[in-house]
């Protein structure tokens, strides 16, 4: 079978196809016929050097997969051929204690698709069953690549974690990338004022395109924090989701309402920052990381679409040996939601 992997890391990353034995499912496995895999910021900070622990050298990366189960191990009843699937973002064990209440994504023993173990720029990829979800076939593979991240990513951050609620303010900055369009469309569904923030001229053009809330051009000497705490009325927003990272930071804490809540997803520059306690202390304010998406989360995103209360977003559809090109489009930051390979 034909993969892609990392041969060397750096600003202008070595990629190579090569050939590898398909995979025998084992004993509580299918094997997934590969029909497309989403490519992620993650991904590009491992091909950029940014992230370098616990990668091991010539890496498949990838960990938004989608595809159709082609065979089973034994062990395994709840799955058919021929049954469209998405997976998880990293294994799990499925008893231990963060798997028990839940949180099977920071599972004690899980590993990560494209991290740790081999991702999904491959045509093959044998996967454990409890680490797949059935997808509806009227959800084109493309978009279920999109269902664990990043849809179900944002899920979990705004369901989970800041606790969206109907009628809150929610800012999103970032709003033309790839955590971001499927963020304001998950807040909007849960019945939020969604206030959208980007720095690009025509995915402005886009996201109003999409009639979700009020959407606003960041300017270069214009503090965003201030259209959000003009249009207010001084009061801040209930959630603010930050998938720039330190960019924005303080921005957003400028914008967070009394007992706000901050959501970073993301550190796209790969800084530090520093933050101003007195002010951050004054608003009982909270700040909360977010990375991952468990099965429910899942399970949502998947409920969302089918419904379309959430359409997922691709910028474009390339194929496995353009990996480099997506890269360079990703690093451009002029793509509009998601980059998606295919075998």
């Amino acid at each position: 079978m034909k993969a892609v992997v990392l041969r060397k890391a750096g600003p202008e990353p070595v990629l190579e196809v090569v050939h590898r034995p398909e995979p025998v499912p084992k004993s509580g496995q299918v094997l997934v016929r590969v029909g497309a895999t989403a490519l992620c910021h993650h991904d590009i900070s491992i091909m950029d050097g940014t992230i370098r622990r616990g990668i091991p050298e010539n890496i498949v990366l990838g960990h938004e997969i989608a595809g159709t189960i082609v065979d089973i191990g034994p062990d395994v009843s709840n799955f058919s051929l021929g049954e469209q699937v998405v997976t998880t973002l990293t294994t799990s064990c499925g008893h231990c204690e963060m798997c028990s209440k839940g949180s099977e994504y920071r599972c004690i023993y899980g590993q990560g698709f494209g991290h740790i173990l081999d991702g999904g720029f491959t045509e093959f990829i044998a996967v454990y069953a409890r680490n797949v979800l059935s997808v509806s076939s009227t959800i084109p593979v493309v978009q279920a690549s999109l269902l664990g991240c990043p849809i179900g990513v944002t899920i979990k951050a705004l369901y989970d974690l800041a606790e969206i609620k109907y009628g809150q303010t929610i800012v999103v900055f970032g709003a033309g990338g790839g955590l971001g369009v499927h963020a304001l469309q998950v807040a909007a569904s849960a019945g939020a004022n969604v206030l959208s923030f980007t720095t690009s001229p025509h995915k402005l053009k886009e996201l109003e395109a999409l009639d979700i809330g009020q959407v606003f051009l960041s300017e270069e000497g214009i503090d965003p924090s201030e259209l959000v705490q003009a249009f207010t009325e001084d009061r801040g927003a209930d959630i603010v989701f930050n998938p720039v990272g330190s960019a924005l930071f303080h921005s957003s804490v400028s914008s967070v309402a009394l007992f706000g809540k901050i959501l970073v997803l993301g550190e796209v520059a790969g800084a530090n920052t520093s933050i101003n306690v007195t002010e951050f202390m004054f608003r009982d304010a909270a700040l909360i990381g977010s990375t991952g998406a468990d099965l429910v989360n899942i399970e949502k995103a998947i409920a969302l679409v089918e419904a379309g209360s959430v359409k997922p977003i691709i910028s474009s559809i390339l194929g496995f040996d353009e990996l480099f090109e997506a890269y360079s489009l990703v690093k451009s930051r002029q793509c509009f939601g998601r980059v998606v390979l295919q075998p």
